[in-house]
């Protein structure tokens, strides 16, 4: 099931399979923990509703007054943390790179000085993200990632009907092979008890 060469044809790859039903409609919960590596992953939809997956941990929102990061605002608490994720303010422009400005994406530049912070959970859930640095000369709000620590499996963002990535009814899919493929824990969403899914992936 390996691209050839990838892996090695005297290896024995096997296939998982974690495939279920919503057990309680209109309620996120874990489809898979946070793999060591995936090289394949193939989620499918069998019921005639639309069915909804997050893949590790929607994003927090910083918020600036001038050039510094002054507030985070969670935007999705998530779900089963053992272990605080990690907070990560990346992108944001440099004002000393005029040719930076508007990249508020994580791969453009940051300032030297970048914002840092930690986040706090209670409960499984992320209760709160407090700035242990708001940065400086941002010139527009960073991109906050939020990333589960790698001894904290379960940790993961809340699908819903409005959060993650949707797989159409009736066979719909979303499939990953190759040379990229996520390692995230991952939550799925139905609105109704029992609709039906398929999980395969291989390591």
């Amino acid at each position: 099931m390996k691209l050839w060469q990838s892996g090695g044809q005297q290896q024995q790859h096997s296939y998982y399979d974690k495939s279920g039903t919503i057990t309680t409609g209109g309620t996120a919960q874990l489809l898979l923990p946070q793999s060591k590596s995936r090289s394949h992953l193939a989620i499918a939809n069998n019921s005639t509703g639309v069915l909804m997956v997050q893949i590790g941990i929607a994003g927090a929102t910083a918020v600036l007054t001038g050039k510094v990061v002054t507030s985070v605002t969670v935007g999705d608490a998530g779900f089963g943390f053992l272990v605080p994720p990690q907070v990560l303010f990346l992108g944001g422009g440099n004002s000393n790179d005029p040719a930076s400005q508007g990249a508020a994406m994580p791969d453009w530049p940051a300032p030297t000085n970048a914002a840092t912070g930690n986040a706090t959970i209670a409960n499984g859930t992320i209760s709160a993200i407090t700035l242990s640095n708001g940065g400086a000369g941002y010139l527009v709000a960073p991109y906050v990632a939020i990333i589960a620590d790698r001894t904290d499996p379960t940790g993961v963002g809340t699908a819903s009907a409005t959060i993650g990535l949707p797989v159409g009814a009736n066979g719909g899919s979303i499939f990953w092979n190759g040379t990229v493929c996520p390692t995230d824990a991952i939550s799925i969403w139905g609105a109704t008890t029992g609709q039906a899914f398929s999980c395969k992936w291989m390591t």
